[in-house]
């Protein structure tokens, strides 16, 4: 008895040496279900990855044009689709506006960048109330003429 069971045993081990068609076919799908996957997972990683160093330069840009506008480096007028001295795919738009007070100017700075089909594409937008230039010209204007006349 002991014997019958070991020779139906080697039979069974022997008949089965190698992979059907189906279990081939099943293997390769899951690879190929999980490379998928992984190559999604890779794709948003570096898609947002470029997204937020895209947003972070405009966010810096922003900043520093609307500080050389404050500094007077920049000239107090509307301008729009600029670009930039050291990059060109970057652009910048300033409008000047009348602020919510009298004397006082509202300054808002936007810089944005196209991308490529639209993935990469960042704009960023920063406002700023400033007093009017005009006014402290005006008023010095006034002192001094008032010091040196009689």
């Amino acid at each position: 008895m002991r014997r019958r069971i070991l020779i139906a045993t080697q039979r069974r081990v022997a008949s089965r040496q190698g992979l059907t068609l189906l279990e081939v076919l099943l293997s390769l799908g899951l690879f190929l279900g999980a490379l998928a996957a992984l190559s999604q997972l890779w794709y948003g990683g570096v898609r947002a990855s470029v997204q937020a160093r895209l947003s972070t330069q405009a966010i810096l840009r922003c900043e520093s044009k609307l500080n050389e506008v404050v500094a007077g480096a920049v000239p107090l007028q509307s301008m729009t689709d600029t670009p930039f001295e050291d990059d060109a795919t970057w652009t910048w738009s300033l409008q000047v506006l009348p602020g919510p007070h009298a004397n006082v100017l509202l300054l808002v700075v936007n810089v944005s960048h196209p991308g490529q089909g639209g993935l990469s594409a960042s704009s960023y937008q920063l406002s700023r109330l400033l007093r009017d230039p005009q006014v402290w010209t005006d008023a010095q204007q006034t002192t001094t003429d008032g010091t040196t006349t009689p």
